[in-house]
């Protein structure tokens, strides 16, 4: 049974007000909970590898003072060597289920992170999962090895804590656009694009759209970046963080296609990032069918008449491949999933439903 201690520090976590919050509870209280000696929060970036240790424990401080030992030799751990870390799956695991504790102790990398502190079990845990950020809680055991009940009551944990910091990072997004929304010049329009996990730049908003259709051909219904490029961006953008659930904007230089140009940008959880910039022009002035382009609108015009993609494609001159390519941006800017959906929408809209 997981117990009214289990439960207390759930509620606990439930009603956290932010990260550093969040683990604060954890390191202070799960421990007690499943016969641990120390928990500790590793955070990493995709760029740098191990980047922060929350805790204060003799094992933190460890690795606080050897982050540049553990990131050099965590490829040579026996644990890592055996697991994979970056899918490690929705529920925590034990290092003896991979390593006896012998091998673990005596292995390069636990004699060069911890020395004669190396322990005796560890359970590792994914606690927050992105492709910018992630966090792994780690409970050690000097003694012994984790049973049954503490894997229980440690997987209830770990998925409580993912739970609250997913709608964390959630809150945090919202606030940031709000914010930038908000203290933007009354006497200019935002343009709001979005650069997706295809590393594609595509317009989210009627000002957007009206950039993209001045800037880009007739038919690209998006704006590939060079792989080259988002390395770059990805690097520029590394440090636009206060802790793992929570970005901050950050001014860059990117042409969008009308030339190099600074835009504030916001990176997510999952990868894409949010880009916004002023334009000249009232803000909120564009009529509702600004949202899609016009080579958009001829093609929707084709569809609510009944016309196949391959059909449209031939009427228009252009590949169904490219109508297809335009449908599926006018589903992410209508908010619906299918053709018919689109369709009812786009006749609403031009009806001013």
């Amino acid at each position: 049974m997981l117990g009214k201690p289990y439960f207390d520090l759930a509620r606990a976590i439930y009603r956290a007000s932010g990260f550093d919050d969040l683990v604060d509870l954890l390191v202070a209280k799960l421990p007690h909970l499943i016969g641990a000696d120390e928990a500790v929060v590793l955070t990493y970036s995709p760029m740098r590898g191990a980047i922060a240790v929350t805790n204060h424990g003799p094992r933190a401080r460890l690795l606080s003072e050897r982050i540049d030992v553990l990131n050099r030799l965590l490829p040579k751990s026996p644990v890592t060597q055996k697991v994979d870390f970056a899918n490690p799956g929705d529920l925590g695991f034990a290092m003896s289920d991979h390593v006896s504790p012998e091998d673990y102790k005596n292995s390069e990398f636990a004699r060069g992170v911890f020395g004669d502190q190396a322990a005796n079990d560890v359970l590792f845990g994914l606690m927050v999962n992105g492709k910018r950020r992630t966090a792994f809680l780690n409970c050690y055991m000097s003694a012994g090895t984790f049973g049954y009940q503490a894997r229980e009551r440690f997987d209830a944990i770990l998925l409580t804590a993912r739970g609250v910091l997913d709608r964390m990072e959630a809150h945090g997004l919202e606030l940031a656009v709000r914010q930038r929304v908000f203290a933007n010049s009354a006497e200019s329009a935002l343009a709001i694009f979005i650069l997706n996990l295809k590393s594609e730049l595509c317009p989210l908003n009627h000002a957007a759209v009206r950039l993209a259709e001045n800037w880009w051909e007739p038919d690209e219904a998006v704006r590939q970046l060079t792989p080259k490029r988002v390395a770059e961006l990805d690097d520029e953008l590394d440090d636009a963080w206060e802790n793992p659930v929570a970005g901050v904007w950050k001014d860059i230089r990117l042409d969008l296609g009308g030339g190099q140009m600074t835009v504030h940008a916001f990176p997510k959880l999952s990868g894409e990032v949010i880009l916004m910039f002023a334009v000249d022009g009232e803000g909120g002035s564009e009529e509702a069918m600004a949202i899609l382009t016009k080579r958009q609108r001829e093609i929707m015009d084709w569809i609510a008449e009944g016309k196949t993609s391959a059909e449209a494609a031939i009427i228009l001159g252009i590949s169904p491949r490219t109508v297809e390519k335009h449908l599926e941006a006018v589903f992410q800017r209508l908010g619906v999933e299918n053709r018919i959906a689109a369709m009812r929408r786009y006749l609403d809209l031009k009806r001013g439903v």
